[in-house]
């Protein structure tokens, strides 16, 4: 039933509204869990799962961004939501995003913003748009936060208002700057996930990310961890 709040909540900020929500299985080592109905069967636009030994592995390949994420948890299933990403994991939900600089920040050439100015400018964009959709004015905890060989991430959350669910009690959300886009992963802190738990699960899950100048072959790199060769 948590989950099922959750992805509602979620679907209220900015989503697809969809009449049910399910949870598929993943089961498969090379063949993607997703992918895009815009480019079905183009690797430029495409994600997939790669069961690990501690997890799975998240592919993703969004336009000219190709990333991985290391995703840990003994129970880690696909959340149906149609031209969104959320994964449950072990009873958290985790949704992951993008968002294009250009779009929430079309001056950041010309005044030459570096990472730690784009993610302010995101941060604010991202939770006016939500607060707009709540109907109410959020109050934001934000953190700066150094990620060794990422570089600057920004930590940010805000308590939901009363009334709007009494299981979902703030949500968390951990960004950082990969070329033209911010990457976004965001979960919920709720009445039995402490906000402490939530954000090392975030910020855990962002240290792993690593990115590839060129689309990665989800093939290639599931062939590689069944090998016993770490991606």
């Amino acid at each position: 039933m948590l989950l099922r709040s959750s992805i509602q909540l979620a679907l209220l900020l900015g989503m697809f509204s969809v009449a049910v929500i399910a949870i598929e299985p993943i089961n498969a080592w090379s063949t993607p869990a997703y992918t895009s109905p815009r480019v079905p069967s183009q690797q430029t636009d495409v994600w997939a799962l790669i069961k690990t030994d501690d997890g799975m592995l998240f592919v993703w390949n969004f336009n000219e961004l190709h990333l991985t994420l290391g995703v840990k948890g003994k129970e880690i299933k696909q959340v149906d939501v149609p031209d969104r990403i959320f994964l449950a994991v072990d009873g958290k939900t985790l949704q992951i995003q993008t968002a294009e600089i250009r779009v929430f920040a079309p001056d950041a050439r010309e005044k030459k913003l570096d990472d730690k100015a784009l993610l302010a400018a995101h941060r604010e964009w991202e939770s006016k748009y939500i607060g707009e959709l709540l109907k109410s004015k959020l109050t934001l905890k934000s953190f700066s936060v150094n990620m060794s060989a990422l570089g600057p991430a920004s930590l940010w959350e805000f308590d939901m208002p009363e009334g709007m669910n009494a299981e979902v009690k703030t949500e968390v959300y951990v960004t950082v700057v990969r070329g033209d886009y911010v990457l976004m992963l965001n979960c919920e802190a709720t009445t039995t996930t402490p906000e402490a738990e939530v954000r090392k699960f975030l910020l855990d899950t962002i240290a792993t990310l690593k990115t590839s100048s060129e689309p990665i072959d989800v093939q290639k790199v599931s062939e590689s961890i069944r090998a016993g060769r770490k991606p």
